[in-house]
């Protein structure tokens, strides 16, 4: 059972326990907490109680305090952990941890104010327990349910067909009504929702928190595919709203196993990369963009740890340089330094950051690659190659179908391989999917260096393998390839 009430002083605390011990409430390993909200922090910010635990958050400061699970601005990974209003000065709320796991905290009206409550079991684990067994009737009823659920989920989307045929690809609707943005889901995919509210923001504002919901029914629509379609744009929001909803479904109390699943081994090295990068956006929110913390949640990786720990950086900066934030995030691991924070993080993760860190750079020197060159050959040597591979990806976005200009700026690069790196990254820039064919054949046409042009060729050839599906289209793709690489391209 779980009580929700707001109470003040000794009487009402009094008043709880007695109705707790009334109704039988077990308190063999439970206890009771205090959690003292001010407006600077949660005092204390990190505490580990077993199941069926009281905390109760007292608000000492001055302002209205709103304490909730992670990730902001929605709660979903543990809905029940919201009072669902402010908590007034001088007034407290009572909240009984029954689920085991690690649970994530914010200050709802303040999201840069943070804590943790981890939740132990009876036997001092966090894991989850197991499911009960099924009876011999539930084992004899299940195939049929199974097939029920199938025909009324089939029939469902039947009915639900005509009314998907009425929503336009360039529908408004989708920012403010979420029937809406659902099916436009359910008929457009993820990607290409996102892809819309990104184009809307001009017009309405931040598409973070609505990105967030698309992410949370993404996956409440496609499972764990949620995080192959979710794309970077709107902050990241479709990122954090899937992991929400993962953890909302499979708990927080065992990382290791669950993060070891999401991203199936049916996935190319190039579509798996994107979807574990995708996992390290969601794990810099769920810990409250605590750079630290949500690179050891990657270490639970049994591999490609490497790609998460990129989504983490990029996160640190999409999440920081967000209007002081629409979004609601906040991070500390960001400063006028730009070699910061990959001058602070152990040696293992320095490549990944600095293979994202130009796209801070770009921010602190006003997109001037001369000055963005220098900042990269000032890092540690073992790095370099990863800054102006970084470089290069950013060079793309700022040229986007534009490889004469992205060509001229990464000349600011030394001559060499960091400037064949930079070469590297904006030319992979230009190819994430079917529809960036074209340009990257057409950023290899004009590239004047031999060794240049085949190197862009080698990239574009082995990028088509795996965003290009049919051998139809990759023939096609070939065709297209100046005459001396198209045997080259046919044969990879």
């Amino acid at each position: 059972m779980r009580k929700i009430i707001y109470y003040s002083g000794v009487i009402g605390l009094l008043t709880i326990d007695v109705l707790f011990l009334n109704i039988g409430h077990s308190l063999a390993h439970s206890e009771t907490v205090v959690i003292k909200m001010t407006d600077d922090s949660f005092n204390p910010r990190g505490i580990t109680v077993h199941t069926d635990s009281i905390v109760i958050f007292k608000n000492m400061g001055k302002d209205d305090h709103w304490p909730a699970s992670n990730i902001h601005p929605t709660h979903e990974i543990y809905p029940e952990f919201d009072p669902h209003r402010p908590i007034p000065p001088g007034k407290d709320w009572i909240f009984t941890f029954d689920k085991a796991g690690v649970w994530k905290l914010h200050d709802h009206l303040y999201p840069n104010l943070t804590g943790t409550i981890t939740v132990v079991s009876e036997d001092n684990s966090i894991d989850s327990p197991e499911k009960p067994k099924q009876t011999f009737t539930q084992r004899l009823t299940a195939p049929i349910k199974h097939l029920y659920d199938k025909i009324y989920l089939y029939l469902k989307k039947m009915i639900a067909g005509d009314e998907l045929k009425n929503i336009s690809k360039d529908s408004k609707e989708i920012f403010s009504n979420q029937k809406i943005l659902e099916d436009y889901i359910k008929k457009y995919g993820p990607k290409e929702t996102i892809k819309q509210l990104n184009a809307l923001s001009s017009e309405f504002g931040s598409c973070h928190d609505v990105a967030h919901v698309t992410g949370r029914l993404s996956y409440e629509l496609t499972g764990e595919d949620a995080f192959k379609e979710c794309s970077a744009e709107c902050h990241s929001g479709c990122y954090h709203g899937a992991t929400e909803a993962y953890f909302k479904e499979h708990g927080t109390d065992n990382l290791s196993k669950n993060l070891n699943v999401l991203c199936g081994n049916e996935l190319n090295a190039f579509f798996s990369h994107q979807c574990i990068h995708g996992i390290g956006h969601g794990l810099m929110a769920w810990a409250s963009y605590d750079i630290f913390e949500a690179l050891k949640s990657c270490d639970l990786l049994s591999s490609r740890q490497d790609s998460c720990w990129t989504g983490v950086f990029m996160e640190n900066i999409v999440g920081g340089l967000t209007d002081k934030n629409a979004a609601g995030h906040f991070t500390k691991y960001l400063s006028d330094d730009p070699q910061y924070p990959c001058n602070i993080v152990e040696d293992k993760y320095k490549p990944s950051c600095y293979f994202l860190q130009t796209s801070r750079m770009v921010q602190l020197l006003a997109n001037d690659f001369s000055k963005i060159s220098d900042a990269c050959l000032e890092a540690p040597v073992a790095y370099q190659y990863s800054c102006f591979l970084s470089m290069g990806r950013d060079v793309g976005g700022s040229n986007r179908k534009n490889p004469e200009g992205a060509i001229e700026s990464c000349s600011k690069a030394p001559v060499g391989q960091y400037k064949e790196a930079c070469l590297n990254g904006a030319i992979q820039d230009t190819f994430w999917d079917p529809s960036g064919q074209d340009d990257a054949l057409k950023f290899c046409k004009i590239l004047a260096d031999p060794k240049e042009k085949d190197m862009c060729y080698s990239i574009i050839f082995g990028r088509a393998r795996e965003v290009i599906n049919s051998k139809d289209e990759m023939r096609s793709f070939c065709s297209k390839a100046e005459g001396k690489y198209q045997k080259n391209c046919n044969e990879s």
